[in-house]
């Protein structure tokens, strides 16, 4: 059976045997970004199929020397940021690297996933997407009286702090007095995220954050919450982001959406101005960030759910 990413927040496709094929096939071209003006960044289209470890992304950017760039899939490096593939691009040793981390739910309605590079001449690029796939099958919880439901699971992120280099191509040739372009370092945390089906709001907390390689050696990152989420009737919804701890002090945007019947389902992502803390000693520090998740309650959820 083909799998059919195109069909993400777009006309319906005829899919034969009726079913729901989530995923991506890139006979159908690119998928444009439709996820909020304030998480997409310079994410333009996306083209991705989990099935076969294919990513092409468009990126508004320095970005590979053409418009729609296919990633390396990086599946010895998933360890580093559970429950999501990574993927690489540098296509010369003095051209940016990027790191994307993108998943698709286990119920194949939707996904999501974050990218960007580790900088370079005072500037980096980045972005995020979600969407649902194949049928764009959605309906909102409705199984508790107040239409209340958790998704909990794992987190990811991409950061414009420089990792440890390791996947960088050999820089040896780059002349001593220039500044070559930086790793991305990665992000890794755990999600709680509620919705209330019955009012439209979504809030969430991310705890557990840490830097991959944490070359500035910062430690533990502080916790974010997600708050302020506005649902609407078609699944999707926006809100901003802030420290624990810390409200009114928006430090940055969420956004996402849900699929399956029942809202089985969610996908997300984040962007972060700043995150290692009000007194952090970071300065203009950037995350973009990926949650997919699926519904405590539903097929394949995460055994923490048993407790919640």
């Amino acid at each position: 059976m083909i799998r059919y990413a195109s069909a993400l927040l777009a006309p319906l496709l005829v899919v034969a045997c009726g079913e729901d094929p989530g995923g991506t096939n890139t006979d159908f071209g690119m998928t444009p970004n439709t996820a909020d003006a304030t998480v997409a960044g310079n994410l333009q289209a996306v083209n991705y199929d989990p099935l076969t470890g294919e990513l092409v992304l468009s990126l508004n950017s320095i970005h590979g020397n053409q418009t729609n760039v296919t990633y390396v899939r990086r599946a010895d490096l998933d360890a580093s940021v559970p429950g999501y593939e990574v993927y690489m691009l540098q296509t010369t040793p003095a051209d940016r690297h990027y790191t994307a981390v993108f998943a698709e739910s286990n119920d194949n309605h939707v996904i999501a996933g974050a990218v960007m590079d580790g900088g370079n001449d005072n500037r980096y690029y980045g972005g995020s997407f979600y969407g649902r796939q194949g049928l764009d099958v959605y309906s909102p919880y409705t199984e508790t009286s107040g239409g209340e439901a958790q998704y909990y699971g794992t987190y990811a992120g991409v950061t414009n702090l420089d990792s440890n280099g390791d996947q960088l191509l050999d820089q040896s040739g780059i002349p001593a007095s220039a500044t070559p372009p930086s790793q991305s370092d990665r992000i890794t945390g755990t999600i709680l995220l509620n919705a209330d089906f019955a009012n439209g709001a979504v809030d969430a907390e991310i705890f557990n954050r840490t830097l991959v390689d944490d070359v500035p050696g910062i430690g533990p990152l502080p916790d974010i919450v997600l708050t302020e989420g506005a649902l609407s009737n078609d699944g999707t919804f926006v809100g901003i982001a802030e420290y624990e701890g810390v409200p009114d002090a928006q430090i940055g945007s969420f956004g996402g959406i849900f699929g399956g019947n029942q809202a089985t389902s969610v996908a997300g992502t984040v962007y972060l101005e700043e995150f290692d803390g009000p007194a952090g000693t970071i300065t203009g520090e950037a995350e973009y960030g990926v949650f997919v998740l699926t519904r405590c309650g539903a097929s394949g959820d995460d055994p923490v759910c048993a407790g919640l």
